[in-house]
């Protein structure tokens, strides 16, 4: 019994051995294929191990094992059989090294999503507490009918989002939605389009420049920067919601000012 297990050991070994000789020496796609699935449970095992080492849980173990299959797969492309070393030793550093670069980058990603996320969320909210407090002050009492109000309301939610997008450093309606295959408009409307968009940044920006201290720290470190209210606050030395109460009072004196503007139109 333990012959037979030795000798079939020996077989494997061989077959191995073989494949390597097909796609290094040869370049046989097919071999490489072979090599990936017969150590794909190696790899597997070195996620588990490196999973089993986390100090949290935010990411799931097949992140993990995908990474791993990464590291792999770049081992067996850059293993040199005639070296040497053998080839689990060779991969076991690279694919440790290839989940931990996807784990920091992954990490990285999600800090990044959920700080543009608070963001955005934060912008919405500005809208909504200036579009209110626009509102209530036009409205002059119950002249206003309730349809009257409510459409008020919107124009100056969507206006003040307007704003927020024009004055993104991300861009958070970035020039190529105007390209997709689905909503792609005629070249001479797509180019105007990206032209007029730049030309209101531009404008937008100058205006800015013209706010007063407190206005242009909230809307730089806001909009080009991307720094949530908190980290404004905390650099400015005041509470959160002031940091938002000013970030209104900036949108809405931005607002009249781009108003008498004649080159500037936020129903664009």
């Amino acid at each position: 019994m333990h012959e037979s297990s030795v000798r079939a050991a020996a077989d494997s070994a061989h077959e191995i051995s073989v494949l390597w000789i097909r796609w290094h020496g040869a370049g046989d796609g097919s071999a490489r294929e072979q090599l990936i699935c017969h150590y794909l449970a190696d790899a597997r095992m070195l996620a588990a191990l490196v999973y089993a080492r986390r100090t949290h849980s935010d990411i799931d173990f097949d992140d993990y094992l995908q990474f791993a299959r990464v590291g792999l797969i770049e081992a067996i492309d850059r293993f040199d059989p005639g070296r040497g070393i053998r080839f689990k030793t060779f991969a076991s550093k690279r694919v440790q090294g290839a989940i931990l670069t996807g784990l920091t980058r992954l990490t990285e990603k999600n800090q990044q999503i959920s700080v543009r996320s608070r963001i955005r969320s934060e912008r919405l909210q500005a809208a909504k507490q200036a579009a209110a407090e626009a509102v209530a002050l036009a409205a002059g009492g119950a002249t206003a009918t309730p349809q009257a109000r409510l459409f008020g309301y919107l124009a100056e939610v969507g206006i003040g989002l307007a704003l927020g997008v024009l004055l993104d450093n991300t861009g958070m309606v970035d020039a190529e939605a105007f390209e997709s295959d689905a909503h792609a408009p005629p070249p001479d409307v797509s180019y105007f389009r990206k032209s007029e968009m730049a030309r209101l940044r531009s404008l937008l920006r100058e205006r800015v420049g013209e706010l007063s201290e407190a206005h242009r720290a909230v809307i730089r470190g806001h909009y080009l920067q991307d720094l949530p209210f908190e980290e404004i606050a905390r650099g400015m030395g005041v509470t959160r919601g002031r940091v938002s109460q000013i970030h209104r009072q900036a949108l809405s004196s931005l607002r009249d000012t781009l108003g008498n503007e004649p080159r500037f139109d936020l129903s664009y």
